[in-house]
């Protein structure tokens, strides 16, 4: 399991060749020229696993995903609307430094203009205030799960219970491992599409036992939403895209359901 912890802050640092661009196909790393009508992963905040590598809990998997649908590249500068001109999508998985108000500003106007935004957790401060423009809320603790439990493990679960939404189309489960709470606005434009059981609970002291006075309830897992003209979804663990964990349950299947939503 991938723990959601203080050390999860660690960065890593990748250094792409001109080599390793032009077989994996990225364009526009670290440049200021975007991915016409493509995808970008945002790589200027820390993120501690990378969309181009092979190893196990990287998204080289979710890379080659959204690279059937166009060219797909990397930003390792600040976030500004002339290194988004002529991105489609824009993914934010698993930073280790906070997105600025700045970034956030930015960001927002990008959907707002037609833009895609999917933000997947592996901490969630660093995208905390960034979600929160768009009406979704994440928790400050990781959920636990008294039903569907992987392996024995509470923090480990199956989430089985989904709206109706183009995101969730055809999913029976999706695996999650050590996963943060989602809660929407009503009226925000953002909803709540995939939860937890209602016997699930914050483990506010990450002992993986539900103790007194821990809150048992529905938690939010994946919220999705469409603000002006573009969208946004937001998956509040990013295990189930790494390398190590797509292939689980319908994991796969959320992550091609995303792409080709952002891509309709």
């Amino acid at each position: 399991m991938r723990m959601k912890t203080k050390q999860a802050r660690a960065v890593c640092i990748f250094l792409f060749s001109a080599i390793v661009a032009l077989l994996t196909g990225t364009a526009a790393t670290g440049t200021d020229r975007a991915v016409t009508k493509g995808t970008v992963f945002d790589m200027a905040h820390s993120e501690i696993f990378s969309p181009v590598q092979e190893g196990p809990l990287h998204y080289g998997s979710l890379y080659g995903i959204f690279k059937g649908y166009g060219p797909v590249g990397t930003n390792e500068k600040l976030i500004t609307p002339k290194v988004l001109e002529g991105v489609k999508t824009y993914v934010v998985a698993g930073p280790a430094v906070d997105f600025t108000r700045d970034d956030q500003i930015v960001l927002q106007k990008f959907v707002r203009d037609g833009g895609n935004l999917l933000v997947l957790m592996h901490i969630a401060p660093p995208v905390a205030r960034l979600t929160e423009r768009f009406g979704i809320i994440a928790s400050n603790f990781v959920i636990s799960e008294q039903e569907g439990t992987i392996k024995g493990q509470s923090q480990d679960f199956f989430v089985t219970r989904f709206e109706p939404h183009p995101v969730t189309r055809g999913l029976k489960k999706v695996a999650v491992y050590g996963t943060w709470g989602l809660l929407t606005d009503v009226g925000s434009g953002s909803k709540t599409i995939a939860s937890t059981s209602e016997k699930a609970w914050a483990d506010m002291n990450r002992n993986r036992a539900l103790d007194k006075g821990e809150p048992v309830q529905q938690f939010g897992i994946v919220a999705a939403g469409e603000h002006g003209r573009g969208k946004i979804v937001v998956v509040a663990d990013d295990a189930p895209f790494a390398n190590r964990f797509i292939g689980e349950a319908d994991n796969r299947k959320l992550a091609e359901n995303i792409a080709k939503w952002f891509n309709e």
